[in-house]
């Protein structure tokens, strides 16, 4: 008998949730306290997203 064939193996790629905390930590609490429409938090925002982006997600 021949043995299964194996799936290839994925990239080791991070989860999104396990990278960018200080970003998201930052981004989250400046959203809570000032909202999204303030225009406060852009700075944080595109912080946040050029980080995801070095890790390979993108972002809306």
């Amino acid at each position: 008998m021949s043995e299964p064939a194996q799936q290839p193996k994925a990239e080791s790629k991070p989860k999104p949730c396990c990278v960018c905390k200080p970003e998201k930590e930052a981004r989250d609490q400046c959203l809570l306290i000032n909202g999204q429409d303030s225009g406060k938090c852009d700075d944080l925002i595109s912080q946040y997203k050029v980080c995801m982006k070095g890790f390979g997600f993108d972002t809306n």
